[in-house]
């Protein structure tokens, strides 16, 4: 791919804003488009310090492109919460940053979908479903387990065997580890463990 320049970028940010679609962009450009920032920055600090119109133009240039790129990358997240919201894909090529965001939030929509429906028909408890469905649960391949990610607060000196049949522990004081759900809700309840809310919680 070619350099950027300042003009690449505006035309860019320019597509995004004119159009309700979200436009392609992908990790590569997004990290030329860092690189010509910096670019531009390094080039400031090199001016002569009495040459205030090369300062002046440099100063606003840096200006313009923080405020391009800042701009774009929230349009882009708008859009992107909005398909998220709506469960659909967005239209254009996302950056993988942008990729784990929509995921996360269209993970987030599905739970609370089910956790709505079970709440209309009766079919589980409010409490039990509202403690597997926030910060830092996720569910696995592994026949619908699902796990959480947890911060022990107190020593757990004998290791246990989780539902998942699997041995976990022990475990010492500030110790972070991913356990079923099911063996967590009591020592949650209790203070032995407190959630970690992850960006992105995923079985090994």
């Amino acid at each position: 791919m070619a350099e950027l320049n300042y003009d690449n970028i505006r035309r860019i940010w320019e597509k995004e804003i004119n159009s309700e679609e979200l436009q392609d962009l992908d990790d590569l450009t997004i990290g030329k488009m860092a690189e010509y920032l910096s670019h531009v920055r390094l080039a400031l600090t090199e001016v002569p310090a009495d040459n205030n119109l090369q300062v002046e133009i440099y100063t606003r240039e840096i200006e313009n492109l923080e405020y391009m790129l800042t701009d774009l990358l929230k349009i882009r997240m708008r859009k992107i919460l909005e398909a998220a919201l709506a469960q659909q894909s967005p239209a254009g090529v996302m950056t993988i940053a942008e990729e784990e965001f929509y995921n996360r939030v269209s993970r987030g929509v599905s739970a609370h979908a089910s956790f709505l429906e079970s709440v209309l028909t009766g079919s589980v408890s409010v409490d039990t479903e509202v403690e597997r469905t926030t910060g830092g649960v996720a569910a696995t391949d592994n026949g619908g387990m699902e796990y959480v990610t947890v911060m022990f607060t107190r020593p757990i000196d004998t290791p246990f065997i989780g539902l998942d049949e699997k041995t976990y522990g022990p475990f010492e004081r500030e110790d972070v580890a991913t356990i079923p759900v099911a063996n967590a809700q009591v020592w949650l309840r209790d203070g032995t463990v407190v959630r970690v809310v992850a960006q992105d919680v995923e079985r090994d």
